[in-house]
């Protein structure tokens, strides 16, 4: 089962994709990397307003801490049982 930094990040987590704000972390292709990406974590945060697909218009924002506990949101979703997307162009 997994932990949640806080109820209130775990309830726009789960959240469904289509419609309203949500969160979504997503895991970096291994295109990216292979383009030189440096860093350790392969994850990335991102606060969306809801989408069905991934384009390019979808308004989005990258994150690193939580914006209810404040919580550092890679020390805690830092495995793919989170991920929310794989295969992403970035």
């Amino acid at each position: 089962m997994e932990r949640f930094c806080c109820d209130k990040f775990r309830f726009r987590y789960e959240a469904g994709n289509g419609m309203g704000f949500n969160f979504r972390i997503i895991k970096l292709s291994q295109k990216f990397i292979d383009r030189g990406y440096l860093g350790d974590n392969r994850y990335r945060y991102i606060i969306t307003e809801g989408y069905t697909v991934f384009d390019e218009n979808t308004k989005m924002t990258v994150i690193e801490y939580c914006p209810y506990c404040g919580g550092v949101l890679a020390s805690v979703y830092n495995s793919d049982n989170y991920v929310n997307e794989f295969n992403h162009p970035f």
